[in-house]
C-alpha cells in the first residue's frame, strides 16, 4: 500500500469516536445553589433588620434579629462554596 492508495469512501475512520449517543448527563445542582440564595439573602435581610431596628423603634434589636444574621449569613455562604467546588469538579466517566 503506498501513501496513493485511498481508502473506499464507505470504511470508518477507525480513530474517529463511535456515533454512539453521549452518556445521560448528571443534573446539575441548580436547588444548592437555589438554596444556598435564599439561605444567604435570608441572613443579609436578618443583618439589615439587626442594623435598622435601633433608628426604628429606639432601642437594641430583638437578640433573635441577631441569631439569625449570624446564623443565615455564613451558612448561605458555605452552601455557596459548596455549590461552587462541587461543580468545579470534572464529570465521572
Amino acid at each position: 500500500m503506498t501513501s496513493d492508495d485511498r481508502r473506499p469512501a464507505d470504511d470508518l475512520d477507525p480513530w474517529a469516536p463511535d456515533a454512539v449517543a453521549p452518556a445521560p448527563t448528571r443534573p446539575r445542582r441548580r436547588g444548592l445553589f437555589f438554596a444556598a440564595m435564599a439561605v444567604f439573602a435570608l441572613g443579609v435581610v436578618f443583618t439589615i433588620l439587626a442594623a435598622a431596628t435601633p433608628f426604628v423603634i429606639g432601642r437594641d434589636a430583638p437578640t433573635l434579629l441577631y441569631l439569625g444574621a449570624i446564623i443565615f449569613t455564613p451558612a448561605g455562604f458555605l452552601l455557596g462554596l459548596l455549590y461552587a467546588i462541587l461543580g468545579s469538579r470534572p464529570p465521572r466517566v
